[in-house]
């Protein structure tokens, strides 16, 4: 699968990062002030090296990576509450050219559910954002002890 990465913060750096060890090929990657697009694939470690020296993964516009090649879009921009933007646009640019959405961001969920779900029903494309829910939380380990005796 072809996946575009909106946010290079922790969750967009390891999703570019992995995505190759899970079959995908990330051909767009992109923070809030660049981007890198390429449809044979990103070099993903030059990318995320050009952000540790210059600031931002790549010399293009952001929206040339909405505008790339792609399968699905990983939403991994900051949260941002009450107004959902950036991330809102991210997706209805996906969804308006029928590619496939996974959010990481919860604003647009939070904020534009409804939304969400009409742009979704007008689209080839599907929404799925179970990381935006509890991510934060602690897991608890299933207990190795013995459970008492009846």
């Amino acid at each position: 699968m072809r996946l575009a990465v909106m946010g290079a913060g922790d969750v967009g750096r390891s999703v570019a990062d992995l995505a190759g060890e899970y079959g995908h090929t990330v051909t767009a990657f992109a923070d809030s002030t660049g981007a890198v697009v390429d449809p044979d694939g990103v070099d993903v470690d030059a990318a995320l090296d050009h952000k540790e020296r210059v600031g931002s993964v790549g010399e293009d516009d952001p929206a040339d990576a909405l505008a790339a090649e792609y399968d699905a879009l990983v939403e991994a921009t900051p949260t941002t509450l009450g107004d959902a933007h950036p991330g809102f646009e991210h997706v209805r640019a996906a969804l308006e050219n029928d590619r496939h959405v996974v959010l990481a961001n919860k604003g647009p969920v939070a904020e534009r559910y409804d939304d969400l779900r009409a742009l979704e029903a007008d689209s080839a494309g599907e929404i799925r954002f179970e990381a935006t829910v509890a991510g934060a939380s602690p897991r608890c380990r299933p207990s190795t002890a013995s459970a008492p005796s009846a």
